[in-house]
């Protein structure tokens, strides 16, 4: 058997996420693929699995999950760069249901994928929201929080287009010194960040101009935050994209951590995307050809 499991963008929401704060978060259409081989993995994730599958009294699929390899090759670019797409969570998913496949459950994969996860990225300081893992496990489009996963339908009205901004960014790292700042004014950043996702979840049934302008507070909540915290969240092929975009219509944001990784212009459908394209070009940014990914993880016949 082989398990798949997609990438995620956290669209809004982002650091405020983890204060209980509504993020919107999609999957897309990059995925991890796991399968068992004749080999131990290394990584961090495979290796929490194992004791998480253990841990629950899961044996036999604690000792299958050691044999699990993961492939995440499509999350990086061609010259070998990480572009941010939640890898860490898709192969956490993507191995816990390839252990599990033969008693393949969505609800106990999430359970012990999002424990798993949690644990191993706790070791480098931040456990994380559990949104990532969700949006794997789920696909498509969601409303998250710690008490709640909602799915959500992405508009017609309105497009997305992705685009990567040259630079990787480390997550634990950048939440580290965010949350390392906490004081009034950080905390005012991630009231209005989390308003602004709320803004966005909402707007997602409305017109095209409520769904941008939610999209555009949200950004300017993750600047106001990179000012507070003093570090540095909003490349400026972001800043450049988004004046460029609002001429249009339309605004550009960061996703997830930021300080790099993968951004999103937000556009009216009517917006000819030659033109977006053309633009986020001209403003250093680099456009990707990510969709949304519907089914979320799943388990299929390795051909013989």
């Amino acid at each position: 058997m082989i398990a798949t499991a997609p990438g995620k963008l956290i669209l809004t929401g982002e650091y405020a996420v983890l204060d209980g704060a509504l993020a919107l978060v999609t999957a897309v259409n990059r995925r991890a693929v796991a399968k068992r081989e004749a080999v131990r993995g290394s990584s961090p994730f495979l290796l929490a699995v194992t004791h998480e599958l253990a841990a629950r009294g899961k044996h036999d699929a604690a000792r299958a999950s050691i044999e699990i390899a993961v492939d995440s090759s499509a999350f990086y670019d061609a010259h070998g760069t990480k572009l941010g797409l939640g890898s860490s969570a898709a192969v956490t998913v993507a191995a816990t249901a390839c252990a599990l496949a033969d008693t393949f459950d969505r609800a106990e994969v999430l359970a012990i994928a999002t424990a798993a996860h949690a644990n191993a990225q706790g070791e480098r300081g931040a456990r994380g929201s559990g949104a990532d893992i969700a949006a794997a496990v789920h696909g498509g489009t969601i409303a998250y929080s710690r008490d709640a996963t909602r799915a959500l339908q992405w508009p017609t009205s309105v497009v997305i287009v992705p685009f990567f901004t040259g630079a990787a960014a480390d997550t634990a790292t950048l939440v580290a010194h965010v949350m390392a700042s906490r004081g009034p004014a950080v905390d005012a950043a991630l009231v209005a960040i989390g308003d602004a996702s709320r803004a966005a979840c909402s707007a997602l049934d409305g017109p095209a101009d409520g769904v941008v302008a939610a999209f555009a507070l949200a950004g300017i909540g993750i600047d106001r935050l990179a000012r507070a915290a003093n570090v540095d969240l909003v490349p400026t092929c972001v800043t450049a994209a988004r004046a460029a975009l609002a001429k249009l219509g339309g605004t550009a944001k960061t996703t997830g951590a930021g300080g790099g990784d993968v951004g999103v212009a937000v556009m009216p459908a009517t917006t000819d995307v030659s033109e977006v394209t053309r633009i986020l070009i001209e403003s250093g940014c680099k456009p990707l050809r990510i969709t949304v990914d519907e089914p979320g993880v799943d388990i299929v016949h390795a051909p013989q």
